[in-house]
């Protein structure tokens, strides 16, 4: 365990949202409709255009393998959508993947409000790219010493490690990742990744659990820039 991860974890003890224990990572049989995803709101960080006429949100955990599979997906099908779609990824840390998982989500949104919306990604990313998965964490980097999760958080944007690590021990970071899994549990989820696709004029949606691939995205996003508003 890192020392970080034995600084900061006093945190994670606040969680207190029940959480599915029987939460499945595979795919669930396609889209469909979803009617109970929350907007992209003030508290999501976004990759894309702050506004625009399709929303992707997706939830993952940073320890699972199927979101580690899943990858950079949604910010190339952001990308490429060119200015249309923006995205939002909220965190779901699911209980089997032990004090890892939950650092790495508690620790994002606190690399995330110092360094911005930017920063939160590339920790993500980051942490996704190295994990072993399954609760396994940051491995030590070849020929390097120190904390590989401080090395990460800093090379994402977040170089002032005594404010992260405070941010990450807070009561109030904890609320805020509690709050995000709530909302996840009133949506629906059934595992990591879930991603769904907003038309944000008529405020349908559709969702997915399981890591869908390039193509697939895209598919629906363009589908659901198609649909006309209510």
């Amino acid at each position: 365990m890192s020392r970080l991860l034995k600084t900061m974890m006093a945190g994670a003890a606040l969680l207190a949202a029940p959480m599915a224990a029987s939460a499945q990572e595979d795919d669930q049989g396609g889209w469909h409709v979803a009617t109970k995803v929350p907007p992209i709101g003030p508290g999501d960080r976004i990759h894309g255009p702050v506004r625009a006429d399709i929303s992707v949100i997706v939830w993952l955990d940073p320890e699972c393998p199927y979101c580690k599979q899943f990858g950079t997906t949604a910010e190339t099908a952001i990308d490429n959508a060119r200015g249309k779609a923006n995205l939002a990824v909220r965190l779901f840390p699911l209980p089997f993947h032990g004090p890892n998982a939950m650092f790495a989500s508690l620790s994002a949104l606190c690399v995330g409000e110092q360094g911005g919306d930017p920063a939160y990604y590339r920790y993500l990313d980051g942490w996704l790219a190295r994990t072993a998965t399954n609760g396994a964490g940051l491995p030590a980097e070849p020929g390097q010493g120190g904390d590989p999760a401080i090395a990460l958080a800093t090379a994402a944007g977040a170089r002032d490690t005594a404010a992260l690590a405070s941010c990450t021990a807070a009561p109030a970071t904890a609320e805020r990742l509690n709050e995000e899994m709530r909302g996840a549990q009133r949506a629906g989820l059934a595992g990591t990744p879930s991603i769904a696709v907003r038309n944000n004029l008529s405020g349908r949606t559709i969702m997915v659990d399981g890591a869908v691939g390039a193509d697939d995205l895209e598919a629906a996003i363009a589908y659901m820039g198609k649909q006309s508003a209510l």
